[in-house]
């Protein structure tokens, strides 16, 4: 970039440390998408056959000793600085052609060098300011009744205009990307509060100390925003579009110096912020709102919003389903938004399985044991629940169940994606499965589920899931990993074939094709092994052997039942020993004394209330780390504090932890009424979301039978 001024018909403006120069560039300038230029000035271009057709400039927290112009196409306005010392927030609006599309007001402002007056009315021509979608954050958070919390994400979802619905339906669950995009933003709550720092001058160890304090990082960044200590030269207003594609592209940074680039981003928003908006970037960059949004709030929202008033229950009802069914197929609500708005349930009932756009899993309700999953399987197809089935069974699938992680594979020609249960893609990590899959099934196009269990190279026995998490995790020395833990597949379910939709279809007949396209290679990619049975005795000795080769135990199905993504609905339920291990999540903490007291020790564990959904303690997991486990758990859960007294801290669930134990004892100690006894950490089961942790009713179950 050169430091020769080509602004014309602008006007020199006098400000505090040199003067500014708004006006009209009349010549392109020379870059390439995406293009970084000194001082950390970043060109942010278009391309389109070759030539540039949209330019946009903006410069954040940059030292200028001499003067510079950023050039862009006829029509772009460009503002120069001249002498200033320091500049924190600068803007270049891109306006197709003045007095054309641009609204008239809006081009005499940048013509005659008025910038407030310019950036006011550039901002209203199809923007969203953020403070819009703040104002919703903070109604949401003054909001306990769900149905209010529903009626508040209606009359945001309705007030949205066609460009911004799907931003504001990401931003209010709290996440910039598609969920299963691997996407992430890199920053850790360390590194976000020296973007803070950066942002406002505020020293560093202020900013942990109001951190400390209030237990939320985003009330600590509104705080430094409140008393911060550099003064801007001018500051452009947040839109919501900006913080988006600002999370966006700070999820793209990679490579050396890509920590700064990051920091220096989020340091850039923070920096347009007033107290509540830099309270909510904070929050949405660590990914914890905190305002008690679901996937349910969002989906009745948006049957609400499009579809039909809540008051005529039947209606709504239909639209509720219509959203849900679309969610399932697609896992995008900003899809499903646009859907239902614009073609309403008839479009919603269209939206299908796309491939790379993995699925919700149909998951397995727990049995008490062999003969109540028999029961609960077998025959349900024309039985009412309530009713009472007959001893005499329908034939039912049995499957072994495994202690690995499950697997949704896509496969269109040579390109192949590979997808965990939380939609997480985890291709790179596994290249054997992908020349697995390349080798063994014989299809085009088609979408298959199955197990990925470790096992010992050397005795081959089974490993448990903790052995495979190191692979999901690892996104390095991957080569070195496929030698130290290597995998087996099993598959088990078909969903899509030669773009055909199976989720209708039933279980034997997703089968019978997953059977057909597939050419097994024995002990590495094959069919889980299974059977059919109507006969008791037949699926105890199925159990048995599952049992005995070292596997949790079976998974009985329905061969009748269509797939339901993302539902328990009994069509197919797992049937372990007693005294497994529990899934449970962290609800509180202590910090730690001595050497350690920078970590989070004594963990209160949290089980699943079966009727409300909230989580009860069932005991104290305070023994048994490593140091590096508790340095990972308290990395986990630092950014999910809601509330600190001293040392004591209070999450919002989200992690799920392996817990096994000596035996559970009734206690009054814990709301559950339980506690264990002897809690060991098995691990972090991140194959498992909170719909996942263990219930009171199985506690109680457990310590019934042991």
């Amino acid at each position: 970039m050169r430091s020769d001024d080509r602004c014309v018909g602008g006007r020199k403006l006098e400000c505090p440390g040199g003067s500014l120069r708004v006006g009209v560039v009349r010549r392109t300038g020379v870059a390439t998408v995406g293009q970084q230029v000194d001082l950390g000035v970043a060109l942010l271009v278009e391309e389109r056959g070759g030539s540039i057709v949209r330019a946009g400039v903006r410069v954040r927290l940059a030292q200028f000793p001499c003067d510079f112009v950023f050039e862009g196409l006829p029509g772009v306005v460009a503002v120069v600085a001249h002498g200033v010392s320091t500049v924190r927030a600068v803007s270049c609006y891109a306006v197709t052609q003045i007095g054309d599309q641009c609204p008239r007001a809006v081009a005499r402002a940048a013509r005659e060098g008025h910038p407030q007056e310019f950036f006011s009315l550039a901002r209203k021509a199809g923007t969203m300011d953020y403070a819009d979608l703040v104002d919703v954050y903070e109604r949401l958070d003054a909001t306990e009744a769900n149905l209010e919390l529903t009626d508040v994400v209606a009359e945001a979802l309705r007030s949205a205009d066609d460009e911004h619905l799907p931003l504001v339906v990401k931003l209010l669950r709290g996440d910039p990307f598609a969920a299963w995009k691997p996407d992430e933003l890199g920053l850790s709550s360390n590194l976000t509060a020296e973007a803070v720092a950066k942002a406002t001058g505020v020293d560093e160890d202020e900013v942990e100390d109001a951190w400390r304090e209030t237990g939320d990082l985003g009330s600590a960044a509104a705080w430094a925003v409140e008393n911060e200590r550099q003064q801007t030269l001018f500051s452009d207003t947040l839109t919501v579009r900006e913080v988006h594609d600002t999370l966006q592209e700070v999820a793209t940074y990679d490579g050396e110096g890509s920590q700064g680039r990051r920091i220096d981003a989020v340091a850039g928003l923070i920096a347009d912020a007033d107290p509540d908006e830099a309270k909510y970037v904070v929050r949405t960059v660590l990914g914890h709102l905190r305002l008690g949004i679901g996937e349910g709030t969002i989906r009745d929202a948006v049957a609400q919003a499009f579809l039909a008033d809540r008051e005529d229950e039947a209606a709504f009802e239909a639209g509720v389903e219509a959203v849900e069914r679309g969610f399932q197929v697609t896992n995008d609500y900003r899809l499903v938004a646009e859907t239902a708005r614009d073609e309403g349930v008839a479009g919603l009932d269209d939206l299908g399985v796309e491939l790379f756009r993995p699925l919700r899993v149909m998951l397995a309700q727990k049995a008490e044991g062999l003969d109540d999953a028999l029961t609960t399987v077998a025959g349900r197809d024309g039985v009412e629940d309530g009713e009472e089935i007959d001893e005499d069974l329908e034939a039912a699938l049995l499957e072994y169940k495994l202690d690995g992680f499950r697997i949704q594979v896509h496969v269109d020609g040579d390109e192949i994606g590979i997808f965990t249960r939380r939609l997480e893609d985890v291709t790179e990590q596994f290249p054997e499965i992908v020349e697995w899959v390349g080798e063994c099934v014989e299809a085009d196009r088609c979408i298959v589920e199955g197990e990925v269990l470790a096992y010992d190279p050397e005795t081959g026995d089974p490993l448990p899931f903790q052995a495979l998490s190191r692979r999901i995790n690892r996104k390095y020395e991957v080569e070195k990993l496929v030698e130290e833990v290597p995998v087996t597949v099993q598959l088990f379910d078909l969903l899509s074939l030669s773009d055909e939709d199976y989720l209708d279809a039933p279980l034997r007949e997703r089968v019978d094709a997953l059977e057909d396209i597939l050419d097994p290679r024995p002990g590495d990619f094959d069919r889980m092994t299974s059977l059919v049975t109507d006969d008791r005795e037949v699926a105890a000795e199925f159990y048995e052997d599952a049992l005995a080769a070292g596997h949790e135990g079976v998974m009985v199905k329905n061969p009748d039942a269509t797939y339901q993504p993302g539902s328990r609905v009994g069509y197919q339920v797992k049937v372990k020993p007693t005294m497994e291990p529990l899934d449970l999540t962290v609800v509180r903490a202590k910090w730690s004394e001595g050497r350690r007291s920078n970590r989070l020790g004594r963990l209160f564990l949290g089980c699943r209330d079966d009727g409300t959904g909230e989580f009860r303690e069932v005991g104290r997991l305070s023994t048994g780390f490593t140091d590096e486990e508790l340095a990972e758990i308290t990395d986990r859960l630092e950014p999910t504090i809601v509330e600190q007294d001293g040392r004591e801290v209070v999450f919002e669930a989200s992690v799920v932890l392996g817990v096994e134990y000596e035996e559970i004892q009734e206690s009054p100690e814990y709301d559950s009424g339980f506690a264990l006894r002897f809690p060991r950490f098995v691990g972090f089961r991140d194959d498992l979301g909170l719909d996942d942790v263990d219930g009171v009713e199985k506690v109680r179950r457990l310590y019934e039978d042991q």
